[in-house]
């Protein structure tokens, strides 16, 4: 690939972000919804599906703009959302602790 090929790519991904970053902050408000309502009813089989779902879709989507990092953070707090354990007091300390994570990992792709 060329130096303008590889322009115009790096060009239409920022058009991209720009365009896509009020769903992906949509999704992360979505985790937070989600964790808030799972931090008052840890049994609370919507909150945790609707934070699953959203996380599957930042998993797919942030890698696409150079944030695999995100998208790997994103993996993990869908695996850990899965309705397969219940989730104890550790278990929402660390996932609020991974969503703030993600949010800086985000902000940070927004700051460039």
């Amino acid at each position: 690939m060329n130096e303008a090929a590889a322009e115009k790519i790096a060009s239409r991904l920022a058009e991209l972000w720009q365009t896509s970053r009020p769903t992906i902050l949509e999704r992360m408000a979505a985790l937070h919804t989600a964790w808030e309502t799972l931090a008052a009813n840890p049994l609370d089989h919507d909150a945790r599906e609707r934070g699953r779902e959203a996380a599957h879709k930042l998993s797919g989507v942030l890698g696409i703009f150079g944030l695999p990092q995100g998208s790997e953070m994103a993996s993990a707090l869908e695996e850990q959302l899965k309705p397969s354990a219940p989730l104890l007091p550790n278990d929402l300390a660390g996932l609020h602790k991974r969503i703030a994570e993600l949010d800086a990992v985000i902000a940070s792709k927004s700051a460039q």
